[in-house]
């Protein structure tokens, strides 16, 4: 019997997003549909929104074929929502996109060609750019990157950015994280299993509308979440060592 499953599972979670969600998937779904050889789907995660963006979502679906929705009855974060779209998604590959209309979808080529040339297990979206970005955030972000670099001993060019997966690499980790630990957990156990993880350029274009919900509070636990795992990954317990060379 033929495996009808599709190839890519594209995972958007969404939440306050009522003026970026609909411009944003219309961009997304010009470039998958111009790609049916990639036999995919998009799993899009509404997580209670406050605003209007659930009723743009189920007005608007009916557009967008070779899709699920999964609707949050309360704000349940974006950690749960992306596990929740992991869960529900069927592809052999599975790739994270943001719904603020900061990534380009028109950069999805270069994630998706390495995985179907088999050369990757994680493809890592780097930012190498942040012009959208203040100066503070910037800041932040770079120190963010250098202490998870120096306390898990690896080097990653960019954590938290738009990134995709094989079902392989995920079904070989623990993800336990409830913050946004939770790319990085996932990056740094692929690390240590000894994975194909690949890096592509990706440009950082900044909202249009609306504001990020980035605070102290969510980095603060972020975080500790990330010196709780130090302490985890040394330990006996750790399930994930090298597999391959």
């Amino acid at each position: 019997m033929q495996n009808t499953n599709p190839f890519i599972s594209f995972i958007v979670p969404v939440y306050n997003e009522e003026l970026n969600i609909d411009r944003m998937l219309t961009n997304l779904y010009a470039v998958l549909n111009a790609h049916p050889e990639w036999n995919w789907e998009v799993v899009i995660v509404e997580d209670g929104s406050k605003d209007q963006t659930r009723q743009v979502l189920q007005e608007n679906i009916h557009k967008y074929p070779q899709s699920q929705l999964i609707i949050h009855e309360k704000n349940q974060g974006y950690t749960q929502s992306m596990k929740d779209g992991l869960a529900a998604a069927k592809g052999q590959y599975l790739m994270y996109v943001g719904a603020d209309e900061e990534f380009d979808s028109s950069e999805l080529p270069s994630f998706v060609n390495l995985f179907l040339k088999d050369e990757a297990d994680l493809v890592l979206g780097v930012r190498w750019q942040r012009n959208a970005y203040g100066l503070f955030r910037f800041f932040v972000s770079v120190i963010y990157i250098f202490f998870l670099n120096g306390l898990f001993k690896i080097r990653i060019n960019d954590y938290n950015w738009s990134q995709g997966w094989s079902r392989k690499a995920l079904d070989a980790m623990q993800i336990t994280s409830k913050s946004l630990f939770m790319l990085p957990q996932i990056i740094i156990q692929a690390n240590d299993l000894g994975l194909r993880i690949k890096e592509v350029p990706s440009n950082h274009r900044g909202r249009q509308w609306g504001k990020s919900s980035l605070n102290f509070k969510i980095m603060g636990f972020a975080l500790w979440e990330a010196l709780k795992f130090y302490f985890f990954r040394k330990s006996a317990a750790y399930p994930c060592r090298k597999i391959s060379n």
